[in-house]
C-alpha cells in the first residue's frame, strides 16, 4: 500500500487534516492526497477516508477518522491515542458539544486545535494542499507534546525550559521520527 492515493472531500478542516498527517508519518510516507466535492465519485484505485460510506468513514459515534485509521492500520502509540482523543474533542468544540467529561489537558488541546484549524481555514481558503502543508508543523508540534508527556520512550522534561528542550532535541532523531513532510501531489 506504499505510495498509495488517499481521497476526502474538499474543503477539508481538523479531522481531514489530522488524518493525512497520520497517514503520512505512521501508515504510508509515499502518500498522496487528492480531494473531491460531495457529489463527485472517488477515483479508481484511491483510498477514500472521511466520506458517508467509505470504510474509513467520517468522524461519527465510533471515533473521529484519525481513531478508525488508527484501528484498521493497527497503529498502537499512547501519544497517537491521546492524539485521537485531541482531535475528537477539537471536533466536539468546532461543533460547539464540547464534552463536559474531557481532560483538562486533552480539553486544552482541543480547544487550540480547533482554532488553530479555523485560522489555517481563512488563511489557506480554497487550496486544501496548502492547509495540508501548512498545519504539518503544528501536528508535528502537538505530537511531541504528546509524546513527551505520555509516549512509552519519553524522558523525564525538566521545568526550566531551555533544559527541556535540549532534552527533546536530543530524545530522539526527528528528522527520523517526522521526515519532511514535502509537497503533497495535486488531485
Amino acid at each position: 500500500m506504499r505510495g498509495a492515493r488517499w481521497v476526502t472531500r474538499s474543503g477539508i478542516h481538523l479531522d481531514r487534516v489530522a488524518s493525512p498527517w497520520l497517514i503520512r508519518r505512521f501508515v504510508d510516507p509515499e502518500a498522496t492526497f487528492g480531494f473531491v466535492d460531495p457529489e463527485d465519485a472517488v477515483p479508481d484505485g484511491a483510498v477514500a477516508f472521511a466520506i458517508p460510506g467509505a470504510p474509513i468513514g467520517p468522524h461519527d459515534t465510533n471515533g473521529s477518522a484519525f481513531r478508525k485509521i488508527l484501528r484498521i492500520h493497527d497503529v498502537q502509540r499512547p501519544e497517537l491515542d491521546r492524539m485521537a482523543e485531541v482531535v475528537e474533542v477539537g471536533i466536539a468544540v468546532a461543533t460547539g458539544k464540547v464534552p463536559k467529561n474531557a481532560r483538562a489537558d486533552v480539553l486544552a488541546h482541543g480547544e487550540a486545535l480547533a482554532a488553530f484549524s479555523e485560522a489555517v481555514i481563512i488563511l489557506r481558503y480554497g487550496d486544501d494542499h496548502a492547509v495540508l502543508r501548512d498545519s504539518a508543523m503544528y501536528y508535528d508540534a502537538l505530537y511531541l507534546t504528546l509524546w513527551s508527556a505520555c509516549g512509552v520512550d519519553a524522558p523525564a522534561l525538566p521545568a526550566d525550559i531551555v533544559e527541556r528542550l535540549g532534552v527533546l532535541r536530543s530524545a530522539a532523531e526527528w528528522g527520523a521520527v517526522l521526515p519532511a513532510w514535502g509537497e503533497t501531489a495535486r488531485a
